[in-house]
């Protein structure tokens, strides 16, 4: 009896110990696996989105010379949790660059964690799985940018909260699936307090983890529903800053003049509409689900709970589809529940990954060639990538045998894993640092124009800026053009006005009645065709400056400065023949 005793003593001594270890060595290589992961996708500051972010951590609103900018304003109301923490904190930061930086590489972080711990649940758990599991995931094509058919960010090259969440919605999973739905419930709320609509998405996989675990008999309703009660409980103060922040938005819930859809087609439909989505795009989508769906519901070790996650993810996405057609409620639409398309290609790729690795683990088995080809098809971008890997996991799940395979096999496993490892990887690595210099040139010449403005304007100066449709219109535009013309970090770097962009817009869902503003300037904007136009409408308008890119012809006169590709005019000081066409402009604008 003693014995047992023993026995007994030291199995609970070995489970209480391997919990640390488990989430140490799981720390560990997800660290690993982040700074390769940022290597191949790169980081560049002050990119799209950002141009929302800086200034709210600048504290622009504060500023005299913005209080009646709609744009910047609205920014007031940009409900995260994450920069409603850092909103007007620049003062007390050394580098917000630097900031921007740990907070990506966080993400990226949480997202390993969260990738390892479901793996658990699909049998990768030594190891060496985990750390080749982790490889095959830093160079999956799917995962890299943003994902099909609704826009949601993935491995991106810039930070922003909503990445957050996809490592904290992987551990909402994870524990659901573990049975620990007090921990799960407090995930979601974390992801509520990152970005409210992701912990939307999350609801539906969670409670079919709940009634899966409910028909397996491994838990009871009332265990299930008294833990998800003490964990919301929990996290009911981060939730309450969500809210309080919405609800001080005295236009939350207000519709555009012309009604939200409408508005959506006009700006960016693609986090809402289905059919304003790519043919090309829904059939990528569709790819990644059934890779997803093979290697999750084929194999028979796949855990059920990931399984009804998968499920909760596809229906969310359906339910997006569905939506618009039976409402214009802007506070539902904005849900965007066609972006939770993350989500499928979050569970997608942690099936496929897990179930390569797998099949990885012994050498000598039937499935290590297709597992190599799978491992070397990830890396593929778009249709041809996702074609191969269905064809691949086709072929060996219907025709599969158990036993040892042929040397020819074994030895041309090794070639293809080799050419994954010297070659595929590399090249997609020297790709995310090409990309990321030419952005990263693109925003200090920016940022260079920016702290120039700064110091040599006066604070109640306006710009107007180029114009994205001008560089698309031009026939040797380039890279380097497309990056110039992501000028997110002029506003943060200068503290002046920008009379409007494109990406602006986005602040009518915060505060509709910026929507009249936004979409007059810009269709006066879209209509001039010269940088003479552009300069008599800026001095019609008590724009002072004009940004334009110096490859521009006319940009050789006036110019009050510039850095290698951008040039700064101004409607007051400009050269005889700047003013002289402008003066021309104006009579042609105004006839």
């Amino acid at each position: 009896m003693a014995d047992v005793n023993i026995t007994s003593d030291l199995v609970r001594c070995d489970r209480a110990a391997s919990v640390p270890n488990f989430w140490f060595e799981t720390f560990s290589i997800a660290v690993f696996a982040s700074a390769i992961s940022v290597l191949r996708t790169g980081f560049v500051f002050g990119l799209t989105n950002n141009l929302y972010h800086l200034p709210i951590v600048a504290g622009l609103y504060n500023e005299p010379q913005y209080h009646d900018d709609g744009h910047i304003q609205s920014l007031r109301y940009f409900a995260s949790g994450v920069w409603l923490m850092l909103s007007d904190t620049e003062k007390y930061i050394g580098s917000v660059p630097l900031l921007f930086f740990i907070l990506f590489f966080l993400s990226r972080l949480v997202s390993f964690v969260g990738f390892l711990c479901c793996a658990s649940l699909l049998g990768v758990t030594e190891r060496r799985d985990k750390i080749v599991f982790s490889l095959i995931l830093c160079f999956t094509a799917f995962l890299d940018g943003y994902s099909y058919a609704g826009s949601g960010g993935l491995f991106i090259n810039y930070f922003t909260h909503s990445e957050i969440a996809n490592g904290v919605a992987l551990m909402a999973i994870y524990f659901a699936a573990r049975g620990r739905f007090m921990a799960a419930a407090v995930a979601i709320g974390i992801t509520f307090f990152i970005n409210a609509f992701f912990a939307v998405w999350l609801v539906p996989p969670v409670a079919l983890i709940g009634i899966c675990r409910l028909s397996q008999r491994k838990a009871t309703f009332g265990e299930i529903s008294s833990r998800v009660l003490i964990g919301l409980i929990l996290c009911l103060p981060l939730a309450l800053v969500v809210l309080r922040g919405f609800l001080s938005n005295p236009e939350f819930g207000h519709p555009p003049s012309l009604g939200f859809t409408s508005f959506l087609r006009e700006y960016f439909p693609g986090h809402v509409l289905i059919d304003s989505t790519s043919l090309g795009d829904i059939v990528g989508l569709s790819g990644v689900t059934l890779i997803g769906a093979l290697a999750l519901f084929w194999p028979r070790s796949a855990a059920p709970e990931l399984r009804a996650a998968y499920l909760g993810a596809i229906l969310v996405y359906l339910i997006g589809i569905a939506l618009p057609y039976i409402t214009e409620s802007p506070v539902i639409l904005s849900l965007n529940l066609l972006r939770s398309s993350t989500i499928i290609h979050l569970l997608a790729a942690l099936a496929i990954a897990a179930l390569a690795t797998n099949w990885l683990r012994h050498d000598k088995e039937t499935t290590f060639l297709p597992a190599c080809l799978i491992v070397l098809f990830l890396t593929f971008d778009g249709w041809i990538g996702l074609g191969l890997v269905t064809a691949v996991l086709v072929v060996v799940l219907r025709t599969i045998v158990p036993g040892p395979a042929p040397s020819y096999q074994r030895t041309m496993g090794y070639l293809v894993v080799a050419t994954a490892v010297l070659v595929a990887y590399p090249l997609a690595i020297w790709s995310g640092v090409n990309f990321e210099r030419i952005c990263n040139e693109a925003v200090a010449e920016w940022a260079e124009i920016g702290k120039w403005a700064r110091n040599n304007t006066p604070a109640t100066a306006t710009f107007l800026t180029p114009r994205r449709s001008e560089l698309d219109g031009r026939a040797e535009v380039s890279i380097a053009d497309m990056a110039l013309d992501r000028e997110g970090v002029f506003e943060w770097a200068s503290h002046r006005r920008v009379w409007v962009d494109f990406k602006r817009g986005g602040s009518s869902m915060l505060t509709p009645s910026y929507y009249p503003t936004w979409r007059s300037r810009l269709t006066d904007v879209e209509s001039l065709n010269s940088l003479a136009e552009r300069m008599a409408y800026a001095s019609r308008n008590g724009i002072g400056y004009v940004i334009d890119i110096c490859q521009s012809p006319e940009s050789g006169n006036g110019v009050i400065f510039r850095t290698k590709r951008l040039c700064v005019f101004s409607t007051e000081t400009s050269g005889p023949t700047i003013r002289k066409d402008a003066s021309s402009a104006m009579k042609r604008l105004a006839g």
